[in-house]
């Protein structure tokens, strides 16, 4: 009786991990579309924007939801520049590196098919890089949610 009461709760956990890990793992994939995503709200939160910048003027409420608003477009553009930044320095590592051992190349031709330890350091560095940047998407982009809602209360405009 025991042994099935544990066996159903180690299959039960089981489940509960991998659909997290499913979670995470779909997370970290999709992060090149969830980037894209963001950079397309940014422009949206322009809009809004300029039409809370003319209505802060009359409403004291308008211009602290216009503050709340401003700081998350600003999270959301350190984002953007810290996965684009991100991207710019593993093409300049990877370039340096390859420029450093291609003299090294032609001696370790057998040895080729064993990645470098800087390869696999490079390559755990992205998948973190990915898995920060992702949920820092999802966190803002749940922010961005909630402000959006807020904006039909207040009647701004998405007109540009």
């Amino acid at each position: 009786m025991a042994e099935a009461l544990v066996s159903t709760l180690l299959e039960l956990f089981a489940s509960i991990a991998v659909r997290e890990a499913e979670q995470e793992i779909r997370l970290v994939v999709g992060v090149d579309t969830e980037v894209r995503k963001l950079e397309g709200k940014l422009r949206i939160i322009q809009a809004v924007l300029d039409d809370a910048e003319k209505k802060q003027l009359k409403d004291k409420a308008v211009k602290l939801w216009l503050k709340k608003f401003k700081d998350t477009s600003y999270e959301m553009d350190d984002v953007l520049d810290e996965w684009n930044t991100a991207l710019i320095k593993s093409e300049i590592e990877k370039n340096e590196e390859n420029a450093e051992n291609e003299p090294i190349a032609k001696k370790r031709k057998v040895w080729s098919f064993f990645p470098s330890p800087s390869f696999l350091f490079r390559q755990v560095n992205k998948l973190v890089l990915r898995h920060d940047i992702a949920h820092k998407i999802k966190e803002l982009s749940g922010n961005i949610d909630e402000l959006f809602k807020e904006r039909v209360g207040y009647g701004f405009d998405l007109s540009e």
